[in-house]
């Protein structure tokens, strides 16, 4: 990272420490992630692709901090999100997608910010979950978002700072509409959340919770989660997988994990369960149980290891007559990270997902059940899928 001072109208950059006289500093950050995917079975046939952030999402951002006396800061974000491989904007196009926010923080309280931002799972508990260390492993359809696949809008965020290994982190997002006829204007997709975190020498754990209210619901865009009802639309699609069509009334995430250390190595556990309730009666859930651990073979090398079983539960799919469905996915992830330097490394990783019950047939139009990793691209034709991510990533 390199902190700068931003010239007044000029906008030029220059390269400094921070501004002594006001006690204040503007940080110019980013990482760039671009690299090579091969895919076993994509709709019945192999694929080479030259993919963008399979480690973690490229982006550039400005960070500042302004010091306004006893304790008291000013501080902003803004990142933007970006694809290497073409040089388009993600996260539905935004200018920062990925965050843009502003607010105060105070020295042995916390910090509280308004703006689009992260939920507090992403924020304090998805550490403990390969997805949230280790993007490959991606849960089914990131179904519980601990890979970020979304964040929030028109959000207010309270983040505490630690207190006896204790960090507290809550959002509330509105849906900035106003209540219609039926009363529902103000929950139309609105958000909110909680997540709880403890760390103490070799073991941290942390849980959380979050509710969105018809996050898909494109009568509100601006709400939120964005409106979206396809994933090309916006960013919201962790509830866009088992044939979901929109419609979604509520989904509900909570998770609970745990990492300790030992040595050169850290184990981790983490649980998740989404659901999701449309407003046509059916709903969707999936319990996923993640085992991860990552072990530093040298300085430079790290290899990484993650099982994960989802145990999914579909209730009333339209068109299969009212049927209970049961899909399961196996998923095994094997990685390794050789760091060329403080700034840059290469990665690879090795993605197998076996789909069984349910998720192992196709059921009914439209309902894709059968095995497809998440970030691969489209679905295997069968009921197993490998692929293989490699690439390079360099900070800034």
């Amino acid at each position: 990272m390199k902190r700068v001072v931003l010239a007044g109208a000029t906008g030029m950059l220059v390269i400094a420490p921070a501004l002594s006289q006001a006690q204040s500093s503007v940080t110019l950050y980013g990482i760039v992630d671009a690299g090579l995917t091969y895919t076993n079975n994509q709709k019945g046939a192999k694929n080479f692709q030259q993919t963008s952030g399979k480690l973690s999402g490229s982006r550039w951002g400005l960070k500042g901090a302004e010091d306004l006396g006893d304790g008291l800061k000013a501080v902003f974000t803004l990142e933007n999100g970006f694809r290497p491989n073409d040089g388009t904007l993600g996260q539905g196009g935004r200018e920062f997608g990925r965050q843009a926010f502003v607010g105060l923080a105070k020295t042995g309280i916390g910090t509280v910010t308004l703006g689009r931002q992260y939920e507090p799972l992403a924020d304090l508990v998805a550490q403990y979950a390969g997805s949230g260390f280790w993007s490959p492993a991606t849960h089914v359809g990131d179904n519980d978002n601990l890979n970020q696949t979304f964040r929030i809008n028109n959000a207010v965020k309270f983040r505490s700072d630690p207190i006896a290994g204790f960090t507290l982190d809550t959002l509330y997002a509105f849906s900035n509409q106003a209540n219609n006829g039926s009363g529902q204007g103000f929950s139309n997709n609105r958000a909110w959340g909680v997540a709880a975190n403890y760390a103490a020498g070799p073991l941290s754990a942390g849980a959380g919770y979050v509710v969105l209210n018809h996050p898909d619901g494109t009568s509100n865009t601006s709400g939120a989660v964005g409106g979206a009802t396809t994933t090309t639309g916006d960013d919201y699609s962790g509830a866009l997988f088992y044939g979901l069509n929109g419609g979604v009334q509520r989904q509900q995430i909570a998770v609970g994990g745990a990492n300790y250390v030992i040595g050169k190595a850290t184990a981790g556990f983490a649980f998740s369960h989404t659901q999701l309730d449309y407003n046509d009666g059916s709903s969707r859930k999936f319990n996923n149980y993640d085992a991860n651990l990552r072990y530093l073979a040298t300085s430079a090398v790290t290899l990484i290891g993650v099982y994960t079983f989802t145990d999914g539960r579909a209730n009333g799919l339209p068109g299969t007559g009212g049927a209970t469905l049961k899909p399961r996915w196996h998923q095994f992830t094997l990685g390794v990270d050789y760091a060329l330097s403080k700034r840059t490394e290469l990665y690879l990783s090795g993605v197998y997902q076996l789909a069984s019950g349910d998720a192992s047939t196709r059921v009914g139009s439209g309902y894709s059940k059968i095995a497809a990793i998440a970030d691969a691209g489209t679905a295997s034709s069968t009921n197993r899928q490998v692929a293989i991510f490699s690439g390079i990533r360099a900070k800034f």
